[in-house]
């Protein structure tokens, strides 16, 4: 890098800081900036993962080659693990691994190293899966392909837990019996069973949302387990608060995320997730020099609630921080993020879906309509356009979800 070029460093390579270094190549080249500007984005490999998919039962397409969008625009991808991070000098350093990568200095920062899944204190934690991350989805996938090879031979086997009633729980929960009648079409029944310590499923959720989730549940035949959480898994049995024992080989985890523990490099105040407050504009209080986005940033949408931890707030926030980055880089007045809409779209398995719209998540629609708006929103704001002018157009942090 010439020492004469400011740098901006994106920290993470998912929807926040995807749409941080489009948004950033966007505003430099808008402002006749962009051959004074390196935009270098870290990640810990080269693909950009559509994490919202990885519950699906076909994983084609879930990740995205980052390249495909960084290299036409001159953005550095550097992949590895970041060890640590050094405030005071600006400094990023990484963990040593069969390549060394050299330690990063950055002019500008900006944090969207995201979250990760939230696990309770299972005995047997190696024999447990989540669909966090594209490769544990894979294993996930794997070892129920595994299972279905051995013909499902006995009762553990055919049965299977999803503990955690979260967004996610759901859409796993409700996912997988068409997978598994798909995978051996001949097996005798499976059992599944939904887990949630709240006395009731889909927290959130208005009391109509919550009625049609519970009669999706029984239409699939899903037993549910509320007010109680597992106290181990162990032998293959998944042992409950109750004394109830459920004999299963997969018990998959979704009970919710935290923010990446680089949050603590930078102190100041974090929420009960660990998410690290900023203002208005995105920025750590006490460092000027770094901006966060998505689901490390605990970041308002409007004067009354803040930012879930979802794809539908890290996009545009990874669009208002890279405009910013950009702007106080080179004297420019930032932008206030705001995002006062909010909707959630919850799959529930073939042909049916909730949307809801508004904070206290009212029901608004269902069934294959709803099904398909989950689909547009997939195809059409969740992946990036395949066209670098049309991803540039996107990036605008006037557009939004």
């Amino acid at each position: 890098m010439e020492k004469s070029k400011k740098h901006l460093v994106i920290a993470g390579g998912g929807f926040a800081g995807f749409w941080s270094a489009m948004s950033a190549a966007r505003h430099a080249l808008e402002l006749g900036v962009r051959d004074h500007l390196t935009i270098t984005l870290v990640n810990r490999d080269e693909y950009l993962g559509l994490r919202p998919r990885f519950y699906e039962a076909d994983l084609t397409g879930t990740r995205l080659p980052l390249r495909n969008w960084l290299a036409p625009l001159g953005i550095e991808l550097v992949i590895g693990e970041i060890a640590s991070l050094i405030p005071a000098s600006r400094r990023m350093e990484f963990v040593n691994g069969s390549h060394v990568v050299p330690d990063i200095i950055y002019d500008q920062l900006i944090l969207a190293t995201g979250s990760r899944q939230a696990y309770p204190d299972f005995a047997e934690r190696g024999r447990v899966f989540d669909v966090d991350t594209f490769a544990k989805a894979t294993t996930l996938d794997q070892h129920l392909r595994a299972l279905a090879t051995k013909g499902f031979p006995t009762p553990a086997s055919r049965t299977f837990v999803v503990v955690g009633a979260s967004f996610t729980g759901l859409e796993i929960v409700t996912a997988l019996p068409s997978k598994l009648e798909g995978l051996a079409p001949s097996i005798p029944r499976f059992a599944f069973h939904l887990m949630e310590r709240a006395p009731e499923i889909g927290q959130g959720y208005a009391p109509d949302a919550r009625q049609y989730i519970t009669k999706r549940l029984q239409h699939l035949s899903i037993s549910v387990h509320t007010g109680q959480e597992p106290l181990c898994h162990e032998n293959g049995q998944l042992i409950l608060a109750d004394n109830l024992r459920l004999l299963t080989d997969t018990v998959i985890v979704a009970t919710g995320f935290t923010a990446s523990p680089l949050a603590a490099a930078f102190g100041g105040p974090r929420d009960r997730l660990g998410r690290l407050a900023v203002d208005a504009f995105l920025r750590l209080p006490g460092h000027p020099e770094v901006l966060a986005a998505g689901d490390i940033s605990l970041a308002k949408t409007d004067p009354d609630h803040y930012a879930v931890m979802s794809c539908q707030h890290a996009m545009p926030q990874g669009r208002v921080a890279g405009h910013n980055a950009v702007s106080l880089l080179f004297h420019k007045d930032p932008l206030p993020y705001a995002q006062p809409r909010y909707r959630t779209c919850l799959d529930l398995g073939p042909g049916d879906a909730l949307v809801t719209a508004g904070w206290e998540r009212p029901m608004k629609t269902i069934g294959p309509e709803a099904k398909a708006i989950k689909a547009e929103i997939i195809n059409q704001w969740v992946t990036p356009p395949t066209d670098i002018a049309d991803t540039l157009a996107m990036a605008s942090p006037m557009a939004t979800l």
